[in-house]
């Protein structure tokens, strides 16, 4: 063999090896399916990428609100408000029926009393019973799960006498059964102070325009005359008082609150109170003297009935200064300081 072909031999077998070492040095080719899967990988990753970006700082906030809401406290329940007025009537009702069977019972028939309450006293019952008329609750409370019923009654003794009486009687009320634990207590009645309404104070003429559409107004309200409509503001109803219990009716005294000059030309929608004071008769022998608060509203120049108010205009009453208060004395059994006027005594201690 010549020294040629021997080089050209090994020549080969040396670039045969080296192809060979470079096919393992070199990554495989990857075919379509290969290449398919790796690109759905990369699409997944990156929205996997996406999705933890956003959901990042939702998580954060659903994180900060559940940490509020441990930390804030628990609702406070609402109390639940009983009704009473079931009971309240059972009670009102019981006290009248005692109250009345107490006042007519006499010692020879004492039975309807003994059936309402249990310790009666038979030898301390009137001989005579007492006439009793228009008995109706004054007052109920409830202190202490039982009931404390005021009943007013017109009674008229064997003197003659009638009066108004107040008598208070505890009543307990028990899976439906009622008692009367003791028998009433005459009692007195709730003071009465005389009132006045100082709040109208400003004199009007009964003769004048103001004073002329009141008159008018009332004659047709309680005395028949005329149509009411005529001297109501636009969109207000009130009907006359049918049948009308009045013949006539003569407008007295009239006044307003001063907020309105009423001399003076009013202005559209321009308001102003007045009291009337008028009589209404019936005959020429009998009549009453009656009182209307009314609010008039200014339209076109002339004064119109708004409404007849359901009270008449009362000054607001001035609160008192706290630094007259007396916080130096506090009731026995109670933590609170009671305001009491400065030069008055405190209410006196009570012992439970």
């Amino acid at each position: 063999m010549s020294p040629t072909v021997s080089l050209r031999r090994r020549a080969g077998v040396e670039e045969q090896n080296t192809n060979e070492d470079l096919r393992e040095e070199l990554p495989p080719i990857a075919d379509g399916a290969h290449q398919t899967t790796s690109a759905l990988a990369a699409k997944a990753a990156t929205v996997g990428l996406m999705a933890c970006l956003v959901l990042g700082p939702v998580g954060a906030v659903a994180g900060g609100l559940a940490l509020a809401q441990s930390a804030r406290p628990a609702p406070v329940q609402a109390a639940t408000v009983t009704d009473r007025s079931n009971d309240q009537a059972v009670a009102g009702e019981f006290a009248q029926r005692v109250v009345l069977t107490w006042l007519t019972t006499t010692q020879d028939q004492p039975a309807p009393v003994l059936a309402l309450v249990k310790d009666a006293q038979i030898s301390a019952m009137s001989q005579q019973a007492f006439t009793t008329a228009d008995p109706t609750v004054a007052r109920i409370v409830q202190t202490d799960g039982t009931w404390s019923v005021t009943v007013a009654v017109t009674v008229t003794d064997a003197r003659n006498q009638t009066a108004r009486r107040f008598f208070q009687l505890p009543v307990q009320l028990t899976n439906g059964s009622v008692t009367a634990l003791t028998l009433p207590t005459p009692v007195s009645p709730p003071t009465v102070v005389q009132g006045s309404t100082p709040t109208y104070c400003t004199q009007i003429g009964t003769s004048s325009p103001v004073g002329q559409t009141v008159a008018q107004f009332l004659t047709a309200y309680i005395a028949g005359s005329g149509d009411v409509s005529r001297y109501l503001t636009p969109g207000v109803a009130l009907a006359a008082l049918t049948p009308a219990p009045y013949m006539s009716v003569r407008l007295d005294d009239l006044r307003s609150t001063g907020d309105v000059d009423p001399a003076a030309a009013p202005e559209d929608d321009q308001r102003m109170r007045v009291l009337a004071v008028a009589t209404a008769s019936v005959t020429d022998k009998q009549s009453s003297s009656v009182a209307y608060a009314l609010t008039l509203t200014a339209r076109a120049g002339r004064w119109e009935i708004t409404a007849i108010d359901p009270t008449p205009a009362v000054a607001a009453k001035t609160p008192p200064d706290p630094s007259t208060w007396d916080t130096t004395r506090t009731p026995t059994g109670s933590s609170a300081i009671t305001p009491t006027p400065a030069g008055a005594s405190s209410p006196a201690a009570t012992t439970q």
